[in-house]
């Protein structure tokens, strides 16, 4: 039997719920067609995909392998078939396939980019800026926007070219009950429970690092996504760092810290062969939106903290 591209989407998705009984259910077939399917797709491969334990099952080394290829090939595979049948429907309208990866900005890039008519691009979102540019590399995406740690550079590829869209102070996001108010010191902060957005991004170690040089050392930071993130911080249990982007739900304000000991980068790669046109149009909406948000930053800033410092770094 020779590997095809339904079975590496059946690997995926036994790999993701962790169980050959849920992801029989999920793909519409019996158990012992799926265990007998993954049977033949080991076989052809040369050796097992996963081992079974009492909590369901996880990738062997050789699973692991062809995963992480497979979440790069799958992707270019339905952008294949996508454009085939755009093309074969004689359908010439361009949609953007953006993939986002770490930042706030999706959304009003989005916008931007759909002013005038213009059809909305199609998002995929990964939290990993690696994967996401493999997937660029690869064909899956015409753009990735991807936030990192300011200290950090994107992941090089060949053929890919990356543009910083600007780099921005990180917030820290409290509940409205909190007693600190303003711009405040790091070191202000050091008894915190801290939760970040989780992700391939560097961004952990370099708020460890940070705290280290105001002269603290904080428990290890938690990883949850943005919505979980934010319900801890209203039920008191935490703090959490952000990009300077966007409005916060209701319960919560933004603090700035003092001497902007931590910064996040927003990036915008595209290929090398990208149209100018699309590449000159795709920069001009990313930095649009990051004005507009910091200029609705700022805006709320000054209504509840009028003399707090409002200076950002330009993009280079």
């Amino acid at each position: 039997m020779e590997l095809e591209v339904r079975h590496l989407r059946t690997l995926t998705t036994v790999a993701s719920l962790g169980s050959i009984t849920k992801a029989a259910a999920v793909l519409g077939v019996a158990q012992p067609a799926l265990s007998a399917q993954l049977s033949r797709i080991d076989r052809a491969l040369g050796g097992p995909t996963f081992v079974r334990d009492h909590r369901g099952v996880r990738p062997t080394p050789l699973g692991a392998l062809v995963l992480d290829r497979a979440r790069t090939l799958l992707p270019a595979m339905d952008a294949l078939l996508q454009d085939a049948r755009r093309v074969a429907c004689d359908d010439t309208a361009t949609t953007l396939r953006l993939a986002t990866a770490g930042s706030a900005l999706t959304a009003p890039l989005v916008h931007r980019l759909s002013s005038g008519g213009a059809p909305p691009p199609t998002l995929r979102s990964t939290p990993d800026p690696v994967r996401a540019v493999a997937e660029l590399a690869a064909g899956a995406h015409d753009a990735v926007l991807a936030g990192m740690c300011g200290d950090a550079l994107p992941p090089a590829r060949p053929g890919i070219a990356w543009r910083l869209v600007g780099t921005d102070a990180v917030r820290v996001v409290v509940g409205e009950d909190h007693p600190t108010t303003g711009d405040v010191p790091l070191a202000q902060l050091a008894a915190e429970h801290w939760v970040t957005a989780a992700g391939g991004s560097c961004f952990a170690e370099c708020f460890l690092r940070a705290c280290a040089r105001a002269g603290f050392a904080p428990p290890t930071p938690s990883e949850c996504d943005r919505a979980a993130g934010l319900e801890l911080v209203r039920a008191g249990v935490a703090v959490a760092l952000t990009e300077p982007y966007g409005d916060l739900p209701a319960g919560l304000r933004a603090l700035t810290l003092r001497g902007t000991p931590l910064t996040w980068s927003t990036w915008l790669a595209t290929h090398d062969d990208t149209p100018t046109d699309v590449r000159a149009r795709l920069g001009a909406a990313a930095r649009d939106a990051r004005r507009d948000e910091l200029a609705a930053a700022r805006a709320r800033r000054a209504r509840s903290s009028p003399d707090l410092d409002r200076r950002v770094r330009p993009a280079v």
